[in-house]
């Protein structure tokens, strides 16, 4: 696969993970604000859970950046 295909399909990935941490900032917005008809222990798990979810995609799109940062460079761009 060429370095050009490969940059590409990294920067995707990490705009996807960019756009997951949203999604999942945005439910944690919500369930922190709105109660929604959840239980107090419900809501801690929804509000706990999409926390780590936000960690993790913010993990993941800055191993995709870095890698996009390395395939540029080796490619010379």
């Amino acid at each position: 696969m060429s370095q050009n295909v490969q940059i590409k399909a990294n920067t995707r990935c990490a705009f996807a993970c960019i756009g997951l941490m949203l999604f999942s900032f945005a439910v944690f917005a919500f369930v922190s604000v709105v109660p929604a008809g959840l239980s107090g222990a419900a809501r801690i798990t929804v509000i706990r859970v999409s926390l780590y979810a936000l960690l993790a995609f913010a993990v993941l799109g800055g191993i995709f950046s870095i890698r996009v940062a390395v395939l540029r460079k080796k490619a010379g761009k």
